[in-house]
């Protein structure tokens, strides 16, 4: 069983508690990595894989890697033995990096329980952990939380909040160069045309331009947008969605009293404020990037993601829903729910959070490390934008075909990044928030190899 029920309270015990269960789990663990390391695929065999896999999905792989674990920390192992170092996590569902053994000791623990997938009809204690959690660490605001498994079901859940609670307000604000997901609801929120090429689209979107630090009157420029929106429906706006740093557009930050302004209005015009944290949640230095920047006396729904393991959307009280509207089959995986729950636990208790915890010091590290390249090759390293353990620069002039040749050529030399934004495109890293100075260094030295690469076979170094 995955809990125990202890008879003398109303509580349930986690099974890693009992020391017998752990060491299970660890001799599970020590033998299916034996098995893997003994498995490795001839380069000719790992060839086949890889091109079978992009003919069964209709489109090919952005690296050509298939993981094959056991990596550790950072460094991911591929299925043909060989071995990278991961600076994007998947795109950010990697937190703690790879095969980190107190998280795939709480993954074995509940594999072992009652179901694969637990559902909304009946829950199990895993479920309550981490709703639990989660409400413990959002604001006396927040009262209520319901789970979900991508990102994207998040943010559709909480638009049908929104739009039920605002009823018959029909339109919804965003700002310029927005991601929200990839439903075909969430593509309409999303600023990139060819997200949506073909897609038949409503009409409900409003934009807002996000902040600009060259200009000195874009907090003004903003709040006016925003305004004119709301006079031009009058009743018909249902809430304004929040990316406190933007994802997609290139790690985009703005300082606080541009969102408070915003706010503010949002709070006058009596419409939702939505925070998107799918991509931020734990990457800022607080579980959520509205706490880091003090804003969470204005949030109404939030959304969470991708480090999580799962997907939620945490709402005020006045937002409840009625019943039926987001039901749904599927709350997340029982392991998922399991290993979510404790990564909250271990960024609390491990000292990751807060001004000087973990995850600010490796964003501090990393500026740091990007500060001294920009010295070693001039007129190569850019702005860099983001925040803790989510981090993004411009390289050469921002083109899309540099920094993809950058992305490319940082992977041959054993770093995986990725690329986010268009004018500049900029490289993109989600570190996992464990990421050593160790594994620091190594990456840089290998992007500072692909930049030399890509630098001489275009002929720019100057």
């Amino acid at each position: 069983m995955t809990v125990m029920a202890n008879h003398n309270s109303n509580s349930v015990k986690n099974p890693l508690d009992a020391p017998r269960v752990r060491q299970a789990a660890r001799e599970l663990l020590a033998a299916v990595a034996e098995a893997i390391d003994e498995g490795s695929l001839s380069p000719n065999a790992y060839e086949r894989m890889l091109r079978e896999i992009e003919r069964l999905r209709g489109q090919p792989l952005f690296y050509p890697a298939v993981s094959g674990g056991t990596g550790s920390g950072a460094r991911v192992r591929l299925a043909d033995g060989t071995t990278r170092i991961d600076f994007i996590s998947g795109i950010g569902v990697y937190g703690f990096g790879h095969s980190d053994p107190d998280l795939l000791e709480t993954a074995v623990a509940a594999a072992a329980g009652d179901a694969v997938y637990q559902g909304h009809l009946f829950p199990g204690a895993e479920y309550l952990e981490l709703s639990k959690a989660l409400l413990q660490h959002a604001g006396k605001q927040m009262k209520h939380v319901w789970l979900s498994i991508s990102g994207a079901m998040a943010n559709e859940n909480a638009l049908k909040l929104i739009f039920q609670k605002h009823a018959p307000a029909d339109r919804v604000i965003v700002f310029e160069g927005a991601f929200a997901g990839r439903t075909l609801v969430m593509s309409e929120l999303t600023d990139r045309p060819g997200y949506r090429e073909g897609l038949p689209l409503r009409g409900n979107v409003l934009h807002v331009p996000f902040f600009d630090p060259s200009d000195p009157h874009s907090i003004e420029h903003s709040v006016s947008a925003l305004e004119a929106h709301l006079k031009r429906h009058p009743g018909r706006v249902a809430g304004m969605l929040f990316e406190l740093i933007q994802g997609e557009a290139g790690f985009n930050t703005a300082p606080r009293e541009f969102f408070t302004a915003l706010m503010e209005c949002c709070r006058t015009a009596e419409i939702a404020v939505w925070v998107d944290e799918v991509q931020t949640f734990a990457r800022t230095g607080e579980l959520f990037a509205y706490r880091t920047l003090d804003l969470e006396e204005y949030v109404d729904v939030a959304t969470v993601g991708k480090a999580l393991q799962g997907s939620a959307v945490l709402f005020r009280k006045a937002y409840k829903p009625r019943p039926g509207l987001i039901a749904g089959t599927f709350a997340g995986s029982t392991v998922g729910l399991a290993v979510g729950a404790r990564i909250i636990e271990r960024l609390k208790s491990d000292g990751y959070l807060g001004a000087d915890g973990r995850i600010a010091v490796l964003g501090g590290r990393f500026e740091r490390r990007l500060d001294a390249l920009r010295k070693r090759l001039p007129n190569t390293i850019g702005e860099r934008s983001g925040m803790g353990a989510m981090q993004a620069f411009v390289t050469f002039d921002g083109s899309e075909e540099i920094v993809s040749a950058v992305v490319h050529a940082a992977f041959e030399e054993g770093l995986m990044v990725f690329y986010a934004g268009s004018n500049p495109s900029k490289i993109r890293m989600l570190l996992p928030v464990n990421t050593t100075d160790e594994e620091l260094e190594a990456g840089f030295t290998m992007l500072e190899k692909a930049i030399r690469h890509v630098a001489e076979e275009k002929n720019l170094l100057t």
